[in-house]
Order: structure tokens, then sequence, then C-alpha cells
């Protein structure tokens, strides 16, 4: 493992995740690989993962509809370079969601753990991303989680 490198794409996975928060969805695009035809996006809680720019847009869009508020944060993060233009970073990311719906319905938040792996090209403007997966926790972990007290 790189510590160099990994310290660069936890700041900018940092970034990239805290685009969430608003749901800044034209932040979290310049953070992709533009020149990509066919970036990869695999949320999920998506059925199949998401090809090309058109799918990852729509995607986003829905997300505005179907979501009040959406925060995230990511934690350790560990990357290594697969060649001298790629590199691989696997971190762990939290996300809490409140879902839209009529104002006078009150809505508790759902969250969930999962973890992510993220494929990132270097460019002249830094590392972007061209493929992120998530998945989630085992669901045994999650009742853990879910038991303990924060």
């Amino acid at each position: 493992m790189n510590d160099a490198l990994t310290t660069e794409l936890a700041d900018l996975i940092a970034t990239y995740v805290s685009y969430s928060e608003g749901m800044n969805f034209a932040g979290k695009r310049a953070l992709w690989d533009q020149d990509d035809p066919s970036p990869l996006l695999m949320p999920e809680e998506a059925p199949r993962p998401l090809i090309g720019w058109s799918a990852i847009e729509a995607y986003w869009s829905k997300s505005r509809v179907v979501m009040e508020s959406l925060k995230s944060r990511s934690a350790n993060v560990r990357a290594r370079l697969i060649a001298p233009d790629i590199a691989l970073a696997t971190y762990d990311m939290r996300w809490v969601a409140t879902l839209a719906g009529p104002a006078e319905v009150k809505r508790k938040p759902i969250a969930a753990d999962v973890r992510v792996t993220a494929m990132l090209r270097k460019k002249p403007e830094g590392w972007r991303l061209f493929h992120l997966m998530e998945g989630p926790v085992d669901l045994l972990t999650m009742a853990a989680l879910a038991a303990t007290p924060s």
C-alpha cells in the first residue's frame, strides 16, 4: 500500500462523498473521468450496474426526487497503484437518507454501511473515477451494528 497515494485518494473520496450533502451530483460528476464513454456506477440499491453517463445521470436525477436528504461519510481508505495511471481504492461508507414525502408525514432517516471499490484514472487535473461499486455489509454485521448504541 502506498501512503502518499492513499492520502491523495482519501482526500478525493472524502470530497466526493461529501457532495452527497445537498445532493451535489454536478460536484460528484466533476470527480469522474469526463473522457470515459462508459463509466460504471453500481450503487448498493441498484439492481444492475449503471453504465454510461445517461444511466448515471438518470439515477442521480431520480435520487433528487426520491430522497429529501442524503448524508454520507467515508473511512478506512486503502489504495494501491495497478498501473502508472490506474489506481484501485477501497473504503467504507455510511450513508443516512430521508426519503421524500408529504411535509405533514414525519419520516425517520434510513441508513446503511457499505463497502466500496473504486477504480481511478490519473488525468492532468488529478485522479478521476471511472468505476465505483458499492456492496452492503452482510446482514449479521448490520444487525450487530444496529443493536450497538452509537
